[in-house]
């Protein structure tokens, strides 16, 4: 099937390459299905776009913490791994939503509430960590990250 996007024009995408929302994101309930795309060629690339299915203009920038924040630890509660039919760890995938406002060395990303993904069963759910040390605007370069992928010492 086509869909329309602001951001790359027409793309040709398969109802397989959905990924379902079944409670949308905070904020965007109504919005539930997505497609995930690589932000270049690149196969090692950490950057994704995430694409409403239905909503052209609706795209987040996407960033595979662990590439960046080494120490990054997500715990995924049970009542998360029941919902998103989670079997085995490999089929998770962990991104954090970028903001880039200016240039990619003033982004930031929200390490307090990763989306997590169940690529096998393509559902996904975004959560929100109780670990106080992270938070929704954390630099990607900068001290402070370095700090935050230390362990906070």
């Amino acid at each position: 099937m086509k869909i329309q996007t602001t951001r790359f024009g027409e793309l040709e995408i398969t109802e397989q390459s959905f990924i379902i929302f079944p409670n949308g994101i905070p904020g965007l309930e109504q919005e539930k299905e997505y497609v995930l795309l690589p932000a270049d060629n690149n196969d090692e690339t950490p950057f994704f776009f995430m694409q409403s299915v239905t909503n052209e203009n609706l795209c987040f920038f996407l960033l595979d913490p662990f590439s960046f924040f080494h120490d990054y630890d997500v715990k995924i509660d049970d009542g998360t791994i029941e919902k998103l039919e989670i079997n085995e760890e490999k089929d998770v995938l962990v991104f954090t939503i970028v903001t880039a406002k200016g240039s990619l060395k003033e982004a930031t990303t929200n390490l307090k509430a990763p989306i997590i993904i169940n690529n096998t069963k393509k559902l996904g759910k975004q959560i929100v960590l109780d670990n106080q040390e992270y938070i929704i605007k954390q630099p990607l370069f900068s001290a402070e990250k370095n700090a935050v992928s230390a362990g906070g010492e």
